[in-house]
Protein backbone atom coordinates (compact mmCIF):
# COMPACT_ATOMS: atom_id res chain seq x y z
CA UNK A 1 0.00 0.00 0.00
CA UNK A 2 1.39 3.35 -0.99
CA UNK A 3 -0.61 5.23 1.65
CA UNK A 4 -1.00 4.76 5.38
CA UNK A 5 -4.79 4.45 5.57
CA UNK A 6 -4.81 4.96 9.35
CA UNK A 7 -3.26 8.40 8.79
CA UNK A 8 -5.69 9.04 5.92
CA UNK A 9 -8.69 8.19 8.10
CA UNK A 10 -7.39 10.28 11.00
CA UNK A 11 -6.81 13.30 8.76
CA UNK A 12 -10.28 12.93 7.27
CA UNK A 13 -11.82 13.54 10.70
CA UNK A 14 -10.65 17.17 10.77
CA UNK A 15 -13.09 19.84 9.61
CA UNK A 16 -16.13 17.61 10.06
CA UNK A 17 -18.25 15.97 12.74
CA UNK A 18 -18.07 12.18 12.72
CA UNK A 19 -19.77 9.38 14.63
CA UNK A 20 -18.57 5.77 14.79
CA UNK A 21 -21.55 3.41 15.09
CA UNK A 22 -21.39 -0.30 15.82
CA UNK A 23 -23.00 -3.04 17.86
CA UNK A 24 -21.42 -4.51 20.97
CA UNK A 25 -20.18 -7.38 18.78
CA UNK A 26 -17.96 -5.07 16.71
CA UNK A 27 -14.65 -3.46 17.78
CA UNK A 28 -15.97 0.08 17.27
CA UNK A 29 -14.57 1.52 20.48
CA UNK A 30 -11.22 -0.20 19.95
CA UNK A 31 -10.91 1.33 16.46
CA UNK A 32 -11.65 4.83 17.82
CA UNK A 33 -9.09 4.38 20.61
CA UNK A 34 -6.48 3.35 18.04
CA UNK A 35 -7.18 6.37 15.86
CA UNK A 36 -6.96 8.77 18.81
CA UNK A 37 -3.80 7.04 20.05
CA UNK A 38 -2.18 7.56 16.65
CA UNK A 39 -3.30 11.20 16.81
CA UNK A 40 -1.50 11.97 20.08
CA UNK A 41 1.48 9.84 19.02
CA UNK A 42 1.79 12.07 15.96
CA UNK A 43 2.09 15.10 18.27
CA UNK A 44 -1.46 16.36 17.75
CA UNK A 45 -3.89 17.24 20.54
CA UNK A 46 -7.00 15.31 21.57
CA UNK A 47 -9.57 16.93 23.87
CA UNK A 48 -11.69 14.20 25.44
CA UNK A 49 -15.12 15.21 26.79
CA UNK A 50 -15.97 12.52 29.34
CA UNK A 51 -19.68 11.73 29.69
CA UNK A 52 -19.61 7.99 30.41
CA UNK A 53 -16.03 7.06 31.30
CA UNK A 54 -13.80 9.05 33.65
CA UNK A 55 -10.23 9.97 32.61
CA UNK A 56 -8.78 7.15 34.74
CA UNK A 57 -11.13 4.66 33.07
CA UNK A 58 -10.10 5.94 29.64
CA UNK A 59 -6.41 5.50 30.48
CA UNK A 60 -7.18 1.95 31.63
CA UNK A 61 -8.91 1.20 28.32
CA UNK A 62 -5.89 2.43 26.35
CA UNK A 63 -3.78 0.02 28.40
CA UNK A 64 -6.23 -2.84 27.79
CA UNK A 65 -5.83 -2.26 24.04
CA UNK A 66 -2.02 -2.32 24.50
CA UNK A 67 -1.67 1.34 23.57
CA UNK A 68 0.94 2.97 25.87
CA UNK A 69 -0.63 6.39 26.24
CA UNK A 70 1.73 7.41 29.06
CA UNK A 71 4.44 8.21 26.51
CA UNK A 72 2.25 10.80 24.78
CA UNK A 73 -0.21 11.87 27.49
CA UNK A 74 0.88 15.51 27.33
CA UNK A 75 -1.17 15.71 24.11
CA UNK A 76 -4.37 14.45 25.80
CA UNK A 77 -6.69 16.81 27.70
CA UNK A 78 -9.91 15.93 29.50
CA UNK A 79 -13.13 17.78 30.27
CA UNK A 80 -14.72 15.43 32.81
CA UNK A 81 -18.50 15.76 32.96
CA UNK A 82 -19.23 12.28 34.29
CA UNK A 83 -21.63 11.87 37.19
CA UNK A 84 -19.05 10.51 39.65
CA UNK A 85 -15.71 11.85 38.39
CA UNK A 86 -12.41 10.38 39.57
CA UNK A 87 -11.40 10.33 43.22
CA UNK A 88 -7.90 11.29 42.10
CA UNK A 89 -7.96 14.02 39.45
CA UNK A 90 -5.53 13.39 36.63
CA UNK A 91 -3.30 16.12 35.18
CA UNK A 92 -4.70 18.11 32.26
CA UNK A 93 -8.26 17.53 33.49
CA UNK A 94 -11.02 20.12 33.88
CA UNK A 95 -14.09 19.13 35.88
CA UNK A 96 -17.68 20.09 34.95
CA UNK A 97 -20.98 19.09 36.56
CA UNK A 98 -22.77 16.30 34.71
CA UNK A 99 -24.50 17.54 31.52
CA UNK A 100 -23.54 21.16 32.22
CA UNK A 101 -23.25 22.14 28.56
CA UNK A 102 -22.21 25.72 29.26
CA UNK A 103 -19.27 24.53 31.37
CA UNK A 104 -18.29 21.88 28.81
CA UNK A 105 -18.33 24.40 25.97
CA UNK A 106 -16.38 26.98 27.98
CA UNK A 107 -13.60 24.52 28.88
CA UNK A 108 -13.37 23.02 25.38
CA UNK A 109 -13.22 26.46 23.74
CA UNK A 110 -10.47 27.57 26.15
CA UNK A 111 -8.45 24.51 25.18
CA UNK A 112 -9.13 25.07 21.48
CA UNK A 113 -7.70 28.57 21.75
CA UNK A 114 -4.47 27.04 23.12
CA UNK A 115 -4.53 23.99 20.85
CA UNK A 116 -6.41 24.72 17.62
CA UNK A 117 -6.84 21.89 15.12
CA UNK A 118 -7.56 19.44 17.95
CA UNK A 119 -9.73 16.39 17.65
CA UNK A 120 -12.50 16.63 20.25
CA UNK A 121 -13.79 13.24 21.38
CA UNK A 122 -17.33 13.36 22.79
CA UNK A 123 -17.73 10.10 24.72
CA UNK A 124 -20.44 9.29 23.87
CA UNK A 125 -23.55 10.61 22.16
CA UNK A 126 -25.65 7.69 23.39
CA UNK A 127 -25.27 8.94 26.98
CA UNK A 128 -26.83 12.28 26.00
CA UNK A 129 -29.74 10.46 24.38
CA UNK A 130 -30.31 8.43 27.55
CA UNK A 131 -30.02 11.26 30.07
CA UNK A 132 -31.41 14.38 28.42
CA UNK A 133 -34.11 15.66 26.06
CA UNK A 134 -33.25 16.23 22.42
CA UNK A 135 -34.48 19.85 22.44
CA UNK A 136 -32.05 20.58 25.31
CA UNK A 137 -29.10 18.87 23.60
CA UNK A 138 -29.28 20.17 20.02
CA UNK A 139 -28.34 23.84 20.39
CA UNK A 140 -25.19 23.40 22.55
CA UNK A 141 -24.08 20.38 20.53
CA UNK A 142 -24.41 22.26 17.24
CA UNK A 143 -22.57 25.27 18.64
CA UNK A 144 -19.74 23.14 20.03
CA UNK A 145 -19.44 21.39 16.67
CA UNK A 146 -19.25 24.66 14.71
CA UNK A 147 -16.72 26.09 17.16
CA UNK A 148 -14.46 23.04 16.88
CA UNK A 149 -14.52 23.06 13.09
CA UNK A 150 -14.01 26.80 12.90
CA UNK A 151 -10.75 26.21 14.78
CA UNK A 152 -9.71 23.59 12.22
CA UNK A 153 -10.46 20.67 14.51
CA UNK A 154 -12.79 17.71 14.29
CA UNK A 155 -15.74 16.51 16.38
CA UNK A 156 -15.71 12.74 17.00
CA UNK A 157 -18.20 10.65 18.94
CA UNK A 158 -19.46 7.10 19.44
CA UNK A 159 -22.81 5.34 19.39
CA UNK A 160 -22.92 1.76 20.64
CA UNK A 161 -25.90 0.64 18.58
CA UNK A 162 -27.74 1.58 15.42
CA UNK A 163 -30.29 4.33 16.01
CA UNK A 164 -33.98 3.46 15.76
CA UNK A 165 -35.86 5.83 13.41
CA UNK A 166 -37.61 8.53 15.42
CA UNK A 167 -35.45 7.99 18.52
CA UNK A 168 -33.35 10.63 20.27
CA UNK A 169 -30.24 8.91 18.92
CA UNK A 170 -31.56 9.22 15.36
CA UNK A 171 -32.27 12.92 15.87
CA UNK A 172 -28.74 13.49 17.16
CA UNK A 173 -27.21 11.54 14.26
CA UNK A 174 -28.94 14.03 11.98
CA UNK A 175 -26.52 16.68 13.32
CA UNK A 176 -23.43 14.66 12.32
CA UNK A 177 -21.74 15.04 8.93
CA UNK A 178 -20.05 11.65 8.60
CA UNK A 179 -21.69 8.41 9.75
CA UNK A 180 -19.09 5.66 10.09
CA UNK A 181 -20.63 2.21 10.51
CA UNK A 182 -18.38 -0.56 11.82
CA UNK A 183 -19.09 -4.24 11.21
CA UNK A 184 -16.88 -7.24 11.89
CA UNK A 185 -14.76 -6.77 8.75
CA UNK A 186 -15.13 -3.24 7.37
CA UNK A 187 -15.54 0.42 8.26
CA UNK A 188 -18.29 1.98 6.13
CA UNK A 189 -18.26 5.78 5.94
CA UNK A 190 -21.09 7.89 4.52
CA UNK A 191 -21.19 11.65 4.00
CA UNK A 192 -24.20 12.85 2.06
CA UNK A 193 -24.44 10.71 -1.08
CA UNK A 194 -20.77 9.66 -0.91
CA UNK A 195 -19.88 6.27 0.51
CA UNK A 196 -16.73 4.22 0.96
CA UNK A 197 -15.67 1.05 2.74
CA UNK A 198 -12.34 0.20 4.35
CA UNK A 199 -11.48 -3.38 5.37
CA UNK A 200 -9.65 -3.69 8.69
CA UNK A 201 -8.00 -6.23 10.95
CA UNK A 202 -5.90 -6.27 14.10
CA UNK A 203 -2.38 -7.68 14.22
CA UNK A 204 -1.54 -7.85 17.88
CA UNK A 205 -2.24 -4.35 19.16
CA UNK A 206 -1.94 -2.77 15.70
CA UNK A 207 -4.93 -1.66 13.62
CA UNK A 208 -4.40 -2.47 9.93
CA UNK A 209 -6.62 -0.73 7.37
CA UNK A 210 -6.89 -1.98 3.79
CA UNK A 211 -7.36 -0.03 0.58
CA UNK A 212 -10.37 2.22 0.00
CA UNK A 213 -12.97 1.47 -2.68
CA UNK A 214 -13.38 5.13 -3.64
CA UNK A 215 -12.01 7.36 -6.38
CA UNK A 216 -11.01 10.23 -4.10
CA UNK A 217 -8.87 10.50 -1.00
CA UNK A 218 -10.70 10.37 2.33
CA UNK A 219 -9.81 13.94 3.21
CA UNK A 220 -11.17 15.14 -0.12
CA UNK A 221 -14.42 13.27 0.37
CA UNK A 222 -15.00 14.79 3.79
CA UNK A 223 -13.59 18.30 3.25
CA UNK A 224 -15.65 21.47 3.64
CA UNK A 225 -16.60 23.52 0.63
CA UNK A 226 -15.85 27.31 0.69
CA UNK A 227 -19.58 27.99 1.24
CA UNK A 228 -19.66 25.57 4.19
CA UNK A 229 -16.60 27.25 5.75
CA UNK A 230 -18.24 30.68 5.43
CA UNK A 231 -21.44 29.36 6.98
CA UNK A 232 -19.46 27.97 9.93
CA UNK A 233 -17.83 31.33 10.61
CA UNK A 234 -21.22 33.07 10.62
CA UNK A 235 -22.74 30.45 12.95
CA UNK A 236 -19.91 30.88 15.46
CA UNK A 237 -20.33 34.67 15.48
CA UNK A 238 -24.11 34.43 15.87
CA UNK A 239 -24.13 31.86 18.69
CA UNK A 240 -21.06 32.77 20.77
CA UNK A 241 -23.08 35.10 23.03
CA UNK A 242 -25.32 32.21 24.11
CA UNK A 243 -22.45 30.75 26.16
CA UNK A 244 -20.84 33.94 27.36
CA UNK A 245 -17.96 33.70 24.92
CA UNK A 246 -16.63 36.83 23.22
CA UNK A 247 -15.97 36.46 19.51
CA UNK A 248 -12.35 36.82 18.40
Amino acid sequence: MSKDMTVELRNALYGRSSVFVGSLDTPTERIVYHILYETVRAGKTVIWVCLRDTPNTIFSKFSSYELPLERFDENMWFVDSTITGDSTIMPRTYRCPSLDYACIIMEVVKLLKKYPTSLVMFDNIGILAALDRVNVIVRPLKYLDTRIRAQGGGFVTLLANKAIPGSVEAELLGLIDVIIMVDEEKIHAQVGSKELSIPFCFTGSELILGSVDADKELQGLFSLTPDEKKKLELEVEEKAHLYGEPTD
